[in-house]
């Protein structure tokens, strides 16, 4: 799903489990009208560490899972996030970077093994 990030919520805590949430807007045009939608994607484990780099603003691209169970004879659905890929807005400021690549060496050495 791509969309922009509204926003990004601290880390939350129940028992051993720790996560985010991020808020992702996504917006369609209808006979000339636009319309927005606002999702909300749950973020734990190791992906806590990707939402570090992101920011409010960035134009991203989300891959999740989507989860259900039953409690109680009621239905609760979250959207797992599993990656993201961002790119800053155009013109827009910010302290937020890209994940980088490494950079590439015209020396190699059986010490400079990149796994």
């Amino acid at each position: 799903m791509k969309g922009v990030v509204s926003s990004v919520s601290d880390v939350q805590q129940r028992g051993n489990f720790e996560w985010r949430n991020l808020f992702l807007t996504t917006s369609k045009e209808v006979n000339g009208k636009e319309y927005n939608d606002v999702f909300e994607f749950q973020v734990s484990g190791k992906n806590l560490d990707t939402l570090s780099e992101a920011c409010v603003g960035c134009d991203a691209e989300i891959f999740f899972n989507i989860r259900s169970r039953e409690y109680n004879g009621k239905y609760y659905t979250n959207l797992a996030m599993w990656k993201m890929d961002y790119e800053p807005k155009k013109g827009q400021p910010g302290n937020y970077s890209k994940p980088a690549s490494a950079p590439a060496s015209t020396e190699t050495s059986d010490d400079d093994l990149l796994f």
